[in-house]
């Protein structure tokens, strides 16, 4: 039979290994996984805080076939859509080469190019 001090002395020992493990589960780096987004389906989309809405979740969605972009954001209350885009011309180049150069061909040129003109 084990003395009361072998006792104390095997559950000091088991609560030092349990704390251990612990720790051990505490600063072992995890990695996130999760679905990949390659928009296959013509759809993109992801979930965030929206900013100055208080406590309220949005969702934000991509159609890369019409190039259309989509905000909703549900409060405690309800869902509601906060704007759509249409990114068709966000797309476009834009020429944004300094006067004094930087960028050859400019956007500019390389549009002509392309267009014939």
């Amino acid at each position: 039979m084990m003395s009361k001090q072998g006792w104390l002395t095997l559950l000091l020992g088991v609560a030092i290994g349990a704390n251990l493990v612990l720790v051990g589960m505490l600063v072992t780096p995890r990695v996130a996984s999760g679905e990949t987004a390659d928009g296959t389906n013509g759809f993109l989309m992801t979930t965030g805080v929206l900013q100055g809405k208080g406590q309220s979740e949005a969702v934000y969605i991509m159609d890369t076939t019409n190039r259309k972009f989509a905000v909703y954001f549900m409060n405690n209350t309800r869902m509601e859509l906060l704007g759509v885009r249409d990114m068709q011309f966000d797309w476009v180049p834009q020429s944004y080469s300094p006067k004094t150069g930087g960028q050859d061909p400019t956007v500019d040129q390389m549009k002509k190019a392309v267009s014939g003109g």
